[in-house]
């Protein structure tokens, strides 16, 4: 076991990188500010290392107080823009467009900052050009306010915060400067988890890289089914705006898919990634409208509601679920892995969509000491460098030049397998300089377990799979 090397990650990633110390101590996400959002501004206002001094603690608190509204502030802030006052905050801001037929003119764009409870400002179009990305999860930034003479809000400027390019060649030839062990435990440590302690064996450590996989394989359907407290939804709620969460309770077919009196596209068409947490209190109106429509989505991409027309998108769908273990700490239901969860679940043609399912009980409980404490990778640089990697098919290109099926995967098996190794192999290995073995042990072996967990249920619920086999057998060529 090597110990972790903080000189070695400062000197290949200087300012990309930030002493993961710096932010628990800092109280920001405890006001609900994200990670990538609270990183980028310590760097600024306080840069270096260790906890914070009491000092660079007044200086944190002092500016969060200036520029971070709370819901209560609205009224403070609309009376201070009647007196003509410009105020500077620190918020996410959406632009949306209003579709109003029949009425012979080009609908203007306006703003929301759902903080504030403000859903109508102006919004200069220069802004909208210069990013884009309002359009779609929207962009957390310094925003400028005033009031227009006729009582409207305006989002006069904005100094968004999000990382918005990585150089991928760049990020590969940094990545070549590290072992494999050296790698898996800064990304460990940059999505905010301590590589070095005891309990996260190598073994741990996969299947919580595993939840990035949604993030660099577009289209890739996942689940992760743990006991309450192994830190399931922690990175997706910290690592990118384009990455939305939705917990527990009941969801809409408005809010994933399109919502019939605004024609505003949902979740599914703007992020690139949606979570459901808490799966297993998960209800819905009208299952139909929701269950439907999702298979569809989950199998081609695409999804439409009555009267609308189709809407093509390459957003990952993650399901978080809470399970019961037994007392050797593994699954009541381990041949039937989703028998708790609702019954929607358990029907073969929706469980088949999914890519795998990650094995949340081998991931220990989260404890404080389990935190990062060492320098890593700065969040929104991260979750962009994670995003672009999307757009990249040499690894694909190099899964299937090097994975071979017998017959016992169905087709449906090899796509999850071929995505999932690819997706390792982005996380692990962007440099793509590997040896067979080790693409078989990192990332062939850990795709193919995932997606078994989705065959021992199918084959558990469903005679049609008894003619595969329960296992599914793919090697390296």
């Amino acid at each position: 076991m090597t110990s972790y090397n903080n000189a070695l990650v400062q000197e290949v990633f200087g300012n990309l990188s930030i002493d993961k110390t710096r932010l628990p101590s800092s109280g920001l996400t405890a006001i609900g500010v994200p990670s990538f959002v609270a990183e980028w501004l310590l760097d600024k206002i306080v840069p270096g290392f260790g906890a914070l001094t009491s000092l660079e603690l007044e200086k944190v608190s002092a500016f969060v107080k200036k520029a971070f509204p709370r819901k209560d502030d609205r009224n403070e802030i609309i009376f201070d823009l009647t007196q003509g006052e410009v105020r500077k905050l620190i918020a996410l801001v959406q632009v949306r467009v209003k579709l109003e037929q029949g009425t012979g003119e080009i609908p203007e764009p306006f703003a929301r900052i759902p903080v504030l409870n403000l859903s109508d400002c102006t919004i200069p179009l220069s802004l909208i050009e210069r990013n884009k990305m309002l359009l779609r999860q929207g962009v957390w930034g310094k925003i400028s306010l005033a009031m227009q003479p006729d009582g409207k809000v305006e989002v006069m400027d904005l100094d968004p915060f999000q990382c918005s390019t990585v150089d991928l060649e760049s990020y590969a030839e940094r990545r070549a400067k590290f072992t494999t062990e050296q790698w898996r435990d800064l990304l460990f440590c940059s999505i905010g988890f301590n590589p070095d302690h005891p309990s996260y064996t190598t073994e741990a450590k996969t299947w919580v890289l595993a939840r990035l996989l949604p993030l660099v394989e577009s289209n890739f359907h996942i689940m992760e089914l743990a006991p309450k407290g192994t830190g399931k939804s922690f990175v997706f709620e910290n690592i990118s705006s384009k990455v939305a969460l939705i917990s527990g309770g009941k969801v809409t077919p408005a809010q994933l898919f399109i919502n019939g009196k605004t024609k505003e596209v949902g979740l599914l068409g703007r992020h690139d990634v949606v979570v459901l947490d808490e799966v297993q209190s998960l209800s819905f109106d009208n299952p139909d409208e929701v269950i439907g429509p999702l298979k569809n989505y989950l199998a081609s991409g695409r999804y439409n509601r009555a009267g609308f027309q189709d809407i093509a998108s390459d957003c990952s769908l993650v399901m978080l679920a809470n399970i019961d273990l037994d007392e050797y700490l593994r699954p009541r239901n381990e041949e039937h892995l989703v028998a708790d969860l609702p019954k929607f679940l358990a029907e073969t043609a929706f469980l088949d969509r999914f890519a795998g399912i990650i094995p949340g009980w081998k991931i220990p409980k989260f404890q404080r000491e389990m935190m990062a404490s060492q320098v890593g990778l700065k969040m929104d640089f991260f979750g962009e460098a994670l995003l672009t990697l999307r757009q990249d098919n040499r690894f694909f290109s190099y899964v299937q030049r090097h994975i071979k099926f017998d017959k016992s995967a169905t087709v449906r098996d090899q796509n999850a397998i071929l995505k999932a190794a690819a997706g390792f192999l982005k996380i692990l290995y962007p440099h793509l300089e590997l040896t067979l073995m080790d693409f078989q042990r990192d990332c062939l072996d850990p795709a193919r377990k995932l997606r078994q967990a989705i065959r021992g249920s199918l084959y558990y619920l469903d005679d049609e799979f008894s003619q595969f086999g329960r296992e599914i057998y793919a090697e390296v060529k």
